[in-house]
């Protein structure tokens, strides 16, 4: 199960994202951050928050001290923008993230949009289904915060709801679904009736058989079998 301990930004997710270099030297990047992170004050602040947004979107999987040398993120980042990427770090995030697949889960079992996030109550469930206390309350709390930072969150009057889906347009759509099949499942196909919903469910999305029609011999390959639709992957991403 990863740490997640510290809410993440997307703006910092993005700069972080446009700083990095294919197989740089991670501890090249600390410094830099702590001008990214503006919001934040203290340096151990800082620095946990780096050691979060690096695990989850620039570090190495199998290397702990260098940037991906696979990053698709950047490239895309660096061609789309800020405002277009915002989604797509969301899904990946939690994509990429056991723990906050597992509060996600929950999330949707326990409530719908426009309902009042219990957050108390959410970390109790999440205890008791997972234990691991520190690390899960935590992750909880750090998790909600960033659904905050993200627009699906508001706070009004010391209260939580779950408020909007993000809602993405088929640029968007097809791009998350790539990073579906390729990031985060790493499977040659996905199947369109049963994409998760603690990855989905937080987005408003285009039709999706309009959408795989439309990108058919581009992206994918469109597939209908019985009883199921499929996407075959094809490799590019932008």
């Amino acid at each position: 199960m990863i740490d997640f301990d510290r809410p993440l930004r997307p703006r910092w997710i993005y700069e972080s994202l446009l700083l990095a270099t294919p197989e740089q030297k991670l501890t090249e990047l600390n410094k830099p951050f702590e001008s990214i992170a503006r919001e934040l004050t203290g340096k151990e602040g800082k620095r946990k928050v780096r050691t979060v947004l690096f695990r989850c979107f620039v570090r190495e999987e199998d290397n702990k001290t260098r940037v991906r040398k696979k990053f698709p993120l950047k490239n895309l980042s660096k061609e789309l923008g800020f405002d277009f990427m915002i989604p797509i770090y969301l899904i990946y995030l939690i994509g990429k993230t056991d723990i906050l697949l597992k509060i996600s889960d929950h999330i949707f079992r326990l409530y719908r949009f426009g309902n009042e996030i219990n957050v108390p109550f959410l970390k109790k469930k999440m205890v008791e289904n997972f234990g691991e206390r520190d690390i899960v309350t935590r992750a909880t709390g750090a998790f909600i915060q960033t659904l905050e930072f993200f627009g699906v969150v508001t706070r009004e009057d010391d209260k939580i709801f779950l408020k909007n889906k993000l809602k993405v347009s088929d640029e968007q759509m097809r791009i998350m679904l790539q990073i579906y099949c390729q990031e985060i499942v790493h499977s040659p196909h996905i199947s369109l009736n049963h994409l998760p919903q603690a990855l989905f469910g937080y987005f408003d999305m285009p039709n999706l058989k309009i959408l795989a029609q439309k990108f058919n011999g581009q992206y994918w390959d469109y597939q209908h079998r019985t009883g199921d639709e499929f996407l075959m992957m094809y490799e590019k991403m932008g």
